[in-house]
């Protein structure tokens, strides 16, 4: 397509501001396959600047639309359509081609999977899996726009500088990305396989499973919101998420969920639900926490888990004092009076009757 052809579609005016940064910024699109329908719907999304890098990441152009994606897959439509959104993606229109044959590989896995589990909780997994990629992806892109595009900006780029150099990124890293993400996703697997003959948990139609859950937070994290800077509160959150991992970094545990500056994580036994509170409390970079240890039956649900001794563990971090670690009689029955000493019944928000609460001091 020369120039006049796209000055005659409406995509180029050699006359306006910008004209040259422009029409290096389509020729660029254009090289890495975008479409004339692709580089409209940039230009009116201001990101024209990183079209030709999309092209690059899909590596693949669309052409199918979800119904033809679901065909060729060997899947009804509404399954297509569960799977789709399960993923955390908008549901196309009927006639938009939107898919690659890569979309119908994934939605064959699922077909698969759905044979062997069933369709809820095949649907289920597309759920977990969408929800950690979809994060895995925004903060891939958070630390291309503070580390490359903030400082090239900042500096006087040009778009169609800034545009080349997303190319490279994506020609040279995306292509790693995968490789690696099925070098961690297997480790994980086995990871989580071993962890569940560690707790001796047996497994159960329900998906119970015995362990010992546990919550930490940061004392004072709102007033500190309000007084740190961003740069400051980026650093303490960053600090505050290794030094969980760091503590939960034992064979029988596993870190569930960081939310703000709370944590949730499990193990298998009091012993080392009690050693993550022990190193959690010593951290002496970060401000004071306070923890709550609560020990039971689990449900275990697309990766979290839930039921009423969650929420025991939860009421009794809320209650510890900072720097205090508290846990339930369960618990405390595990590890003994002397590294739980009873302090008595105390009224536990959603709970009818005082629970005994016990304070972790080894």
């Amino acid at each position: 397509m020369d120039d006049a052809e796209l000055e005659a579609r409406g995509l180029y005016d050699p006359h306006a501001p910008g004209a040259a940064d422009r029409l290096s910024l389509l020729r660029l699109a254009l090289h890495h396959g975008a479409t004339v329908e692709e580089i409209r719907t940039a230009i009116d999304g201001s990101r024209l600047h990183a079209l030709a890098a999309e092209r690059v990441i899909l590596d693949r152009a669309p052409r199918l639309t979800l119904a033809d994606a679901a065909r060729d897959a060997g899947v009804d439509l509404p399954f297509a359509v569960r799977v789709w959104r399960a993923h955390g993606f908008v549901v196309p229109a009927a006639d938009a081609p939107v898919c690659t044959d890569a979309d119908v590989d994934v939605l064959a896995f699922y077909a698969v999977l759905r044979s062997g589990v069933g369709e809820d909780a095949a649907v289920s997994q597309a759920r977990v899996s969408g929800a950690a990629l979809s994060r895995a992806a925004d903060a891939s892109i958070q630390m291309v726009r503070s580390g490359v595009e903030a400082p090239m900006r900042q500096a006087g780029t040009s778009d169609t500088d800034l545009a080349t150099r997303f190319v490279e990124l994506a020609s040279t890293l995306v292509p790693r990305i995968y490789p690696t993400f099925e070098a961690i996703h297997r480790r994980h697997l086995v990871e989580a396989a071993r962890r569940y003959s560690l707790w001796g948990a047996s497994p159960t139609l329900m998906s119970t499973t015995e362990a010992v859950i546990g919550f930490a937070d940061l004392v004072g994290y709102t007033a500190l919101n309000q007084q740190l800077t961003t740069h400051e509160l980026g650093t303490l959150i960053d600090t505050f998420e290794q030094r969980v991992l760091d503590a939960v970094a034992r064979p029988g545990a596993r870190l569930v969920k960081v939310i703000g500056d709370e944590a949730m994580f499990v193990a298998g036994t009091a012993d080392d639900a009690a050693g993550v509170a022990r190193d959690l409390l010593a951290a002496a970079e970060l401000p004071t926490m306070r923890v709550g240890v609560a020990a039971g039956t689990l449900l275990a649900r697309d990766g979290d888990l839930f039921g009423p001794v969650v929420n025991r563990a939860a009421r009794l971090e809320q209650l510890a004092e900072p720097g205090q670690a508290l846990c339930d009689a369960a618990t405390a029955h595990e590890l003994g009076p002397t590294r739980a000493p009873a302090l008595g019944a105390r009224a536990l928000a959603g709970f009818d009757e005082p629970v005994e609460v016990f304070v972790l001091t080894g």
